[in-house]
């Protein structure tokens, strides 16, 4: 009887040194950063999926033959975007055609035309992401099919990821491509897109 309580005894002392090993004592976890400005303090098992404020999201242009600045809004979106695990993640949503500015009435008035954005047919510029890829140093790209004027093409928006403040993207296209024919000549319908997607902290 003797000798199974002694077993019993140094059984118990075992399993108690065992765990105290890989168990910190209370008050002792350590904080460990996960890689992102403004996130030192954050667990590593943290996930972090980011939100978007929606009312003061930006995109804006440049239609370069012109020199010409523009903005687009009717802002329609859903994005699922956390930075760790971008094979989940989708960037979906739709503009209105007949919220485009260009700092000239005239000219926002005939870009509404049949011969340019025909926002009659076609009231809405739509984006759907198809793929989305981790380039390092915070640098993803967001490869989608982008719909104007009822043609779809493919595009790739490079976006930088500033945890603290925003997300930032900027693709090019020709709108002759999608049948907005602003020139003749392609090169001449250059329009740069940037892509500002306020983080809520």
């Amino acid at each position: 009887m003797k000798t199974f309580f002694c077993s019993i005894f140094f059984l118990s002392l075992s399993i108690s040194l065992i765990y105290g090993q890989f168990t910190p004592p209370p008050g002792d976890i350590t904080n460990r950063s996960d890689g992102y400005t403004g996130h030192e303090d954050a667990l590593i098992n943290d996930v972090i999926k980011l939100e978007f404020d929606k009312k003061n999201t930006k995109i804006t242009f440049d239609f370069v033959s012109e020199e010409t600045s523009g903005s687009i809004g009717g802002l329609d979106f859903k994005i699922s975007f956390n930075p760790e695990d971008t094979d989940n993640a989708y960037f979906k949503g739709t503009a209105l055609v007949n919220t485009l500015e260009t700092g000239n009435f005239l000219r926002d008035g005939h870009l509404m035309w049949e011969k340019f954005f025909y926002k009659k047919k076609y009231p809405k510029i739509a984006f759907e992401s198809k793929e989305v890829v981790h380039f390092g140093n915070n640098n993803y790209k967001v490869i989608g099919d982008l719909t104007i004027k009822g043609i779809t093409k493919e595009v790739i928006i490079n976006f930088d990821l500033d945890i603290t403040k925003n997300l930032l993207g900027k693709t090019t296209i020709y709108t002759s491509d999608f049948g907005v024919n602003i020139h003749d000549e392609r090169e001449k319908n250059k329009l740069n897109i940037v892509f500002d997607f306020p983080i809520l902290n």
